[in-house]
């Protein structure tokens, strides 16, 4: 007799396909992306603030920062293992970020 499969728990589901969509995000992985945490519904990525990311007031550039809430949001989009995209977003840039933040 054989055991009965019983599906992965949402946040190891989320954990797995985070993991996947990593692996072949090669636009993350250049910035130097890490995945912090992820579980359903839920991301948190974080990327150190290199010198070629800094802007001419040595900040870093907002598209850096726009660049990495989109992959945060797409990975906590595709959490359940759906695929998914963003038809919109904003964002509003609270404080500066600075070289090696």
């Amino acid at each position: 007799m054989t055991a009965a499969l019983h599906p992965l728990d949402p946040d190891a589901l989320a954990r797995a396909t985070a993991q996947a969509m990593y692996e072949t995000d090669a636009c993350s992985r250049a910035f130097g992306m890490e995945i912090a945490e992820v579980r359903a519904g839920y991301a948190r990525l974080q990327m150190r603030v290199r010198p070629e990311f800094l802007n001419g007031h040595q900040t870093c550039h907002g598209g850096i920062i726009f660049t990495l809430a989109d992959s945060t949001f797409a990975f906590a989009c595709n959490s359940y293992n759906l695929n998914t995209v963003a038809a919109g977003c904003s964002i509003e840039y609270l404080r500066p970020v600075h070289g090696n933040d």
